[in-house]
């Protein structure tokens, strides 16, 4: 510095030396030079450095003030910015929502004309915001506990069963944001599966990734390790449509909810060996912690009996229906392809190849299915298989699983059966139970929405025949209660109902099944979608 300083004063007395050289033969021009440096430079130079201490005040000052204006405008604007789509969100202590960068310069720009004091470095403050902002990746963000309770309310007790396992979903999909534990494979049901695909839509859409649950099965593949898979338990009956609508609402919510929760708990490993109670460890790590050896020896101990009685048989098609209800009551995925489970089965119990079925063997699960097939056999037959839905309705029949248990409860304590006959079951069956025995021993039958079972006839019950046998009273009670032109179809199926009871008809067709017999058999009576011509009743 000292020798800096030597210099510039070196140069300024070669200078002046210059100039009195250069100026030697003209007073005018040395009176000058005397002039300006004795009478005007002292007071310059003063000047200068009055001006330049302001001028520093002032940037100290402003950078002071924009410093806490942008601490100030930041904290109370809660904006992120994702850099893989270079799209802004704004969080607002409750939800978080994309937000459009104009906007944010827009509300930036206003409270910095409101503040007034910036005004001079608006430009400025704007980059410098700007900037702060592109560096507060979204998903880095800590929610507040309000967002996090409503993103579980969300799911639980809806999709989840507890709270845990509900935090343990979220924080797989905070894992599979930031890929981690992408060795890892979930099992889950079908149903999860569609609910899954909604989120991954609106991952897509709001945040633009495309791992959020790619790791999700439905099927076990034997190229996979049970080392690496993990099961995750859903209640089954959530509404796609009511999840569809909630997620277009709280999407974005979740996702960071789920990457705060893989941050902090690390990943979903660490979550299950450090926050999960026993019951949700043991049943997520069941398949890293069995073979398939000592999965199918649970399986035995507990759904099957071996005995000393040679005619107690299982068919082969049984006993994997046996198998897969002690898979459904577990909740456990079908680890265990049938071919290799009959193998293993071989091994255990006495099997005769000749009539493909097991020896010396029963089940208490057994009789249910068992029982069904043999009313089903009996009384149901096939009207017509893959027929146009449009094909009038005379052409074929439906049934819903609710009727078929009523049916079946009929069929058993029908007088005319055997007494073997009256003993099955004494006609307890669900609907969950009928719908998975259709499907594993009769799977062309054709079932829509796991409640109708289509082109289907019950010898039992004509529902035909029986609505055809309520027109007369129907028709009756039009001519004593109705005076207008035309009556509504819910009027007609009260009526019909009401004919139901005093016949002590036990089984009376839905109204659903009611209206499509009308628009078959009425269809010239029929006017505003809605309604029958009373002229019907003259036919």
């Amino acid at each position: 510095m000292e020798v800096e300083t030597i210099t510039k004063k070196d140069e300024c007395i070669q200078m002046i030396h210059a100039l009195f050289q250069n100026y030697e033969t003209n007073d005018y021009m040395l009176q000058r030079i005397h002039t300006q440096i004795v009478n005007y430079l002292p007071n310059t130079l003063k000047n200068e450095l009055v001006n330049h201490e302001k001028r520093i005040n002032r940037t100290h000052y402003l950078t002071n003030e924009q410093q806490v204006f942008v601490q100030v405008f930041l904290s109370k604007n809660k904006y992120y910015y994702l850099p893989n789509n270079g799209v802004f969100y704004e969080y607002d202590d409750k939800n978080y929502s994309i937000i459009k960068e104009d906007d944010i310069i827009h509300k930036l720009l206003s409270s910095i004309s409101k503040e007034r004091v910036l005004l001079d470095w608006k430009h400025k403050t704007k980059i410098n915001v700007v900037k702060l902002i592109k560096e507060r990746n979204l998903l880095n963000s800590i929610p507040e506990s309000e967002t996090i309770q409503n993103v579980l309310n969300l799911i639980y007790p809806s999709l989840f069963s507890t709270k845990t396992q509900a935090k343990y979903f979220l924080t797989i999909i905070g894992d599979n944001i930031f890929k981690k534990n992408q060795h890892l494979t979930f099992f889950i049901s079908q149903n999860m599966k569609k609910l899954l695909i909604e989120l991954e839509n609106i991952a897509y859409l709001s945040i633009a990734n495309t791992n959020t649950t790619n790791n999700f099965v439905t099927k076990y593949h034997e190229n996979h390790s049970y080392e690496n898979y993990r099961l995750l338990k859903i209640n089954e009956n959530f509404s796609l449509e009511l999840w569809r609508e909630q997620l277009k609402k709280t999407g974005i919510d979740l996702l960071c909810v789920a990457t705060h929760y893989s941050k902090r708990y690390e990943d979903s490993e660490k979550f299950i060996e450090n926050k999960s109670d026993e019951e949700l460890k043991n049943f997520t790590l069941y398949l890293r912690n069995n073979s398939q050896q000592e999965i199918v020896d649970q399986f035995c101990s507990l759904f099957l009996n071996k005995v000393d009685d040679k005619e107690s048989t299982i068919h082969w098609k049984h006993l994997h229906f046996i198998w897969k209800h002690f898979l459904s009551v577990n909740y456990l995925p079908n680890m265990i392809y049938s071919n290799n489970l009959k193998n293993i089965l071989k091994d255990i119990y006495d099997y005769d190849e000749c009539c493909d079925c097991f020896h010396n063997l029963t089940s208490k699960y057994l009789p249910i299915q068992s029982d069904f097939i043999k009313f089903w056999e009996k009384t149901i037959s096939v009207i017509c298989e893959n027929v146009n839905h449009e094909t009038p309705l005379e052409n074929f029949d439906e049934l819903e699983i609710d009727e078929l248990c009523m049916l079946f409860k009929l069929w058993t304590q029908n007088a005319n059966n055997t007494l073997e006959e009256k003993l099955l079951s004494n006609g307890n069956i669900n609907e969950e139970n009928i719908l998975k025995i259709l499907k594993h021993f009769f799977p062309h039958v054709e079932i829509i929405e796991n409640k109708y079972v289509l082109n289907v006839k019950c010898h039992i019950w004509d529902k035909n025949k029986e609505i055809e046998s309520s027109f007369d009273y129907i028709k009756t009670q039009i001519k004593s209660h109705h005076t207008l032109a035309l009556i509504s179809f819910d009027d007609a199926y009260n009526y019909y109902y009401k004919f139901c009871n005093q016949q002590s008809n036990n089984l009376i067709v839905s109204k659903r099944y009611f209206e499509k017999y009308l628009y078959s058999k009425l269809s010239k009576y029929i006017v505003y979608e809605k309604f029958i011509e009373t002229v019907w009743i003259d036919e």
